[in-house]
């Protein structure tokens, strides 16, 4: 199948922009080549230690991103089970959420917190409880 033009334009942009992570890229770029596919396909048709080894974290990753998409359900070619087929969008990237804390300072945020809740523990609501969870789940 060939690829649309507006997909192979669509690649070249976030290509020379830098808007994927090296890996995904990678995954990306031999999604591009064999599209539409599966994920074990795509898995076969990549090198083992240049991304292929955890392409298929990649492939829910793009999806996020709105640059691929689940197209339809069918037999792989290699497992021979009904799985969801991979395509292209004509989408660059999403946003994401970036998160400007290192996990250091993460970790270090919610400990005081869990430091201040300790000391008021008696007195403490289910929101001051809600707050450091929320902190946790963050790490």
């Amino acid at each position: 199948m060939s690829i649309r033009q507006t997909s192979i334009d669509c690649y070249n942009k976030i290509k020379a922009n830098g808007l994927l992570s090296k890996r995904r890229l990678q995954t990306l770029e031999v999604l591009i080549k064999i599209a539409p596919c599966t994920a074990t396909e795509l898995q076969n048709s990549m090198d083992y230690n240049d991304g292929g080894r955890d392409c298929m974290k990649r492939l829910s990753e793009l999806r996020d991103l709105g640059v691929i998409y689940e197209k339809t359900e069918r037999n792989c070619s290699i497992t021979g089970r009904n799985v969801i087929e991979w395509d292209l969008t004509d989408n660059l990237p999403k946003k994401t959420k970036v998160i400007t804390n290192t996990k250091k300072d993460r970790v270090k945020t919610t400990l005081i917190a869990l430091r201040e809740l300790y000391k008021i523990r008696n007195v403490s609501s289910v929101e001051d409880w809600k707050k450091v969870a929320d902190l946790i789940k963050n790490i």
